[in-house]
């Protein structure tokens, strides 16, 4: 399969069975078929229409925040537009299931890739964090690994006071929980590698748009449709990139182009007009 990647512009060969998830990496930025995803669904709801960020020029009018963004197009999307990737550890810091009051409102978009099946719960504050945040009719970005399913399973339901302790090969949650009781886990999920980032829960696809429902999201749509120009197939069992829109007017724009694209398009309208 050929494409041209949507993050870095790299024409790319892949065989389809390279195509998944968390594969199908793009030869330039080593993107894969989520980040591309992200990407696409940050372009449909900025300007109605998948475009390479490589195509694009720079609109400080537009305003982002990512949550621990991926490098690889969280250092484009600061080219291009008025955007801040965030982190909970590390500056610039945002704890999204607590926003500052002062950042109510302020964005056209936040993107938030494979972060929520690793906030403490409840997991319900995140997501009315980045409806907070938004600016009537702007758009929330969303992955999350989730099953086909109805339900979220919570790994810690009632995890309140908790250490990750490590034995050897071997880690372990210990949680006190409100009632003073304490709880040992000792079958728990990293990603990124034993000791990273603690998986605290698994979404199911229903529960996920059911949430972003509560939290008061309008438009929300899974995208299951492939864009095989970009690098991007689908399966249905995936996991896919679903995009949620707070209440108000959307102001979809048009896409600012640099230099030698506007000047094709004009020289096509030219021809066109002749």
């Amino acid at each position: 399969m050929a494409f041209r990647c949507n993050i870095c512009g790299t024409r790319n060969r892949l065989m389809p069975e390279q195509m998944s998830r968390e594969g199908g990496e793009c030869a330039g930025c080593r993107s894969t078929v989520r980040m591309r995803s992200v990407i696409r669904c940050l372009s449909l709801a900025l300007f109605g229409r998948s475009v390479r960020l490589t195509d694009l020029a720079v609109d400080r009018s537009i305003r982002g925040a990512g949550l621990s963004d991926w490098d690889g197009y969280a250092t484009r999307l600061t080219g291009l537009f008025t955007y801040a990737n965030t982190f909970y550890h590390a500056e610039p810091r945002l704890d999204i299931t607590n926003p500052p009051e002062g950042l109510f409102g302020t964005v056209d978009f936040v993107i938030s890739s494979d972060v929520f099946e690793h906030v403490a719960p409840p997991v319900d504050r995140a997501f009315i964090g980045a409806f907070n945040l938004l600016k009537p009719g702007g758009t929330f970005v969303l992955t999350v690994p989730y099953f086909k399913a109805n339900e979220t399973i919570e790994h810690f339901p009632n995890l309140n006071d908790f250490q990750v302790l490590e034995f050897g090969p071997d880690h372990y949650l210990v949680n006190r929980r409100t009632d003073g009781e304490y709880e040992v886990f000792d079958d728990i999920v990293f990603h990124g590698g034993a000791g990273q980032t603690l998986e605290m829960r698994i979404f199911g696809e229903a529960d996920v748009v059911l949430r972003l429902q509560r939290s008061g999201f309008e438009k929300i749509v899974i995208h299951r449709e492939n864009d095989p120009a970009v690098g991007i197939i689908h399966r249905e069992d995936w996991a896919l990139p679903i995009t949620a829109v707070k209440p108000g007017q959307a102001h979809t724009r048009k896409p600012r182009y640099r230099g030698k694209l506007r000047a094709a398009g004009r020289f096509l309208a030219q021809r066109v007009a002749g």
